[in-house]
């Protein structure tokens, strides 16, 4: 930052001078070390002493900017400072000793504790510090005097707040922590995001995402700083700031790159939006009375859809009764399961007959049990990531379906896949709406052609009408992309086809980051059909959503 810091100095004086009329002198020559510093101060005085602005003190009577030289080792520093650290000032140190400080440090006319006056720092932190290092005797500083503010004066420490963030956003070098910091105090001292916004020249969103960051604990920021991370990815942190763990994935994702940090994000996301479901229905059941079990207590009781009594089936109204009646909330689609917790005791039967009445998973071997438990939580966990990563995914391919132009090879991808997976397009273009269709359509902003809803002649993404040329390409990958998104489910990462694999792989090539299962989609069908021609309809998975549904359950342990 030396260069940037140091190198402009004397053009933006001139400007200053020649802008602003109230600057009562410009800059003299860089100062050196002790070399001429007082002659200089004084002419500089006597200038300032002479100008109309001035009553002959040097306090600039009416003036809202005065040039100064001042001593930066009694320049005090400003207890908001939205820097938290200087950083390494040896380089600006050694500039400062070849060449001066060309660019004015801004101050403020300020009376300490004791009745001392002086002047308060409001932007130059770092080069006054680097020219106490340098031992120079005097700076060039601008006197504020319109900013001048008492500790009490709220809406003018935000002015210095603002002013520091004026400065520093146009610079490399503030952390998103910074920055976010910076705002927070101008909110936490009275100002509206409509005085920040147009004091800072951040807009009213960016606003918004670091008040989020600033209340960021210590150990927090301090973590989100030394990631690195954009004020966007810290204010995704932020929302899972009272989870240590999330927030510690989250930020060993962005570590690795935008794309992954996407992935991490919707998993976090959908993770929170499934324990907050659960964390309800728990407490709706424990408000309704009911003997609620942790997962782990609930897998070893027998659900009651496997009972029978007195030659009726169990069901959640006619199992009430029971003192075993009991049940257990999953994150998965399940939500509520009902089960009793002793059915023999109750004189219950297995509803199918025949067999012996098992809990959780059944009567096996321990080795048995574990192996069990192991395959249901890999299977658990990855419905979940594939379910993250197709909404990523969507996300990801509705920006791209948003360009004027197409990515490079997307008409030769679509004409591939026509003519290769035709039955992904036959479903998108039959006009019959189904589940799996309609969450693609609205994920990736696209309307499939001939359904009862779609107007005629209504213009859309996917219409093809008054767009140019250029733009068909895109519409065609769209009807391409919902054809095959509608067949990719949270099941899809178990048998997966190679039409899905060639789909992912054409996304790398335009810039998409994939999630760890959808590696997996590719390396499996690649293992699956080294050595052969890939045929989507060969291979094509016939489960549906609803198949893979019936796996997503509540892991054994409770993880």
């Amino acid at each position: 930052m030396t260069t940037t810091e140091n190198r402009t100095a004397t053009e933006t004086t001139s400007q200053t001078v020649a802008t602003e009329p109230n600057v009562t002198a410009v800059l003299p020559e860089q100062i050196a070390e002790g070399a001429g510093t007082e002659q200089q101060q004084t002419q500089h005085e006597a200038t300032s002493a002479n100008s109309p602005e001035s009553d002959g003190t040097g306090e600039g009577t009416g003036s809202a900017h005065e040039l100064k030289w001042l001593d930066p080792a009694t320049l005090r520093v400003h207890p908001r400072n939205v820097r938290d650290d200087l950083g390494d000032l040896t380089g600006l140190a050694a500039s400062i000793t070849a060449q001066g400080v060309l660019e004015a440090l801004t101050v403020v006319p300020h009376t300490d504790a004791d009745g001392v006056p002086g002047y308060q720092l409001v932007a130059g932190h770092r080069r006054a510090a680097a020219a106490v290092m340098a031992r120079a005797v005097a700076v060039a500083c601008i006197v504020r005097h319109d900013l001048a503010a008492t500790e009490e004066d709220r809406a003018g420490q935000a002015a210095h707040v603002g002013a520091m963030l004026a400065e520093n956003l146009h610079r490399a070098g503030l952390s998103a922590v910074e920055e976010a910091r910076g705002v927070q105090a101008m909110l936490d001292l009275g100002e509206s995001v409509t005085k920040v916004a147009k004091g800072t020249g951040l807009g009213r969103k960016r606003i918004a995402k670091a008040a989020g960051v600033g209340r960021l604990d210590t150990a927090t920021a301090a973590a989100v700083t030394a990631a690195d991370l954009t004020l966007d990815q810290a204010a995704a942190v932020a929302v899972y700031a009272d989870d240590e763990a999330t927030v510690g994935t989250l930020i060993e994702a962005a570590e690795k790159g935008p794309g992954h940090f996407a992935h991490a994000v919707t998993r976090a996301k959908q993770s929170r939006e499934a324990a907050e479901k659960a964390a309800a229905l728990t407490a709706e059941l424990i408000a309704a009375g009911r003997k609620v079990l942790t997962p782990a207590e609930g897998q070893e009781a027998t659900r009651i859809n496997q009972l029978s009594h007195e030659g009726e089936p169990l069901t959640a109204e006619n199992h009430t009764a029971c003192p075993g009646s009991a049940a257990y909330v999953t994150q998965g689609w399940q939500g509520v399961v009902e089960v009793c917790t002793d059915p023999a005791k109750y004189g219950h039967a297995s509803r199918y007959g025949g067999g012996q009445l098992t809990a959780g998973t059944g009567e096996l071997s321990e080795a048995e049990k574990a192996a069990a438990t192991e395959a249901r939580r890999a299977t658990i966990a990855g419905n979940r990531n594939m379910a993250a990563a197709n909404e990523t995914r969507r996300e990801w391919v509705r920006t791209m379906l948003g360009r004027r132009t197409a990515p490079k090879g997307a008409l030769r991808f679509a004409v591939e896949t026509m003519t290769s997976d035709p039955r992904s397009l036959s479903r998108w273009l039959s006009g019959q709406s189904n589940t799996a269709q309609d969450g693609a359509s609205a994920d990736l902003g696209i309307e499939a052609p001939g359904l009862f809803q779609t107007v005629k002649g209504k213009p859309t993404l996917t219409s093809g009408e008054q767009v140019p040329d250029a733009r068909l390409v895109v519409q065609l990958l769209a009807h391409v992309a919902g054809g095959i998104e509608s067949g990719m489910h949270k099941g899809t990462w178990r048998n997966p086809t190679a039409a899905d694999a060639r789909w992912l792989r054409f996304l790398t090539g335009c810039g998409y980051t994939l999630a760890e299962v959808e590696e997996g989609i590719i390396a499996a069908v690649e293992a699956r059909t080294s050595g052969q021609a890939e045929d989507a309809d060969t291979d094509a998975d016939t489960s549906t959503d609803e198949d893979a549904d019936e796996d997503d359950d509540e892991d054994p342990a409770g993880a």
